[in-house]
């Protein structure tokens, strides 16, 4: 009896070990992919680069996720609400439609905590490009900067 005791708590000594180590080691998968693949995550606009890759998406609704974070100068949120409300506008005019609004409560996986996300819908994506090169666009646009310490945005296609 002490030698089937013996083995029972061996084997869940190993069954322990092994899960606690490939918990282990798929953590350190995905924190190796994610440091291999840095970039600037928190940016005001985008380069001349993705700009032009932006541009050549296909001819079809995209979905732009926005990661917001506020400027920390006291006025961030409430600058950046202005532009929410002024830009709500603009996007019906181009065809254009918030489809979620939300507050940022944690960042679970990854390192960098938003204080909002927005998904916008755009008809394609030389809509949002037209929209911002637009007069009435320009002319909200500071609320916006001045709303922001810098944000994320995903073209995302639905599947």
């Amino acid at each position: 009896m002490k030698n089937e005791n013996s083995k029972n708590s061996r084997r869940e000594f190993i069954s322990n070990t092994g899960t606690v180590m490939g918990i282990g080691a798929l953590a350190s998968i995905f924190t190796t992919e994610a440091q291999a693949q840095m970039i600037e995550i928190n940016a005001i606009g985008p380069t001349p680069e993705q700009a032009q890759a932006f541009a050549q998406l296909p001819d079809r609704p995209v979905v732009m996720v926005n990661l917001i974070k506020y400027s920390r100068d006291g006025a961030g949120e409430s600058d950046y609400a202005q532009y929410s409300e002024d830009v709500g506008k603009i996007l019906a005019s181009i065809g254009a439609e918030v489809v979620f609004r939300g507050e940022c409560r944690m960042t679970l996986i990854g390192g960098t905590e938003w204080d909002s996300i927005a998904l916008v819908r755009y008809p394609n994506s030389r809509a949002l490009l037209q929209m911002a090169q637009s007069p009435e666009y320009q002319a909200i646009s500071g609320s916006r900067t001045n709303g922001l310490e810098g944000q994320m945005n995903l073209a995302v296609f639905e599947s």
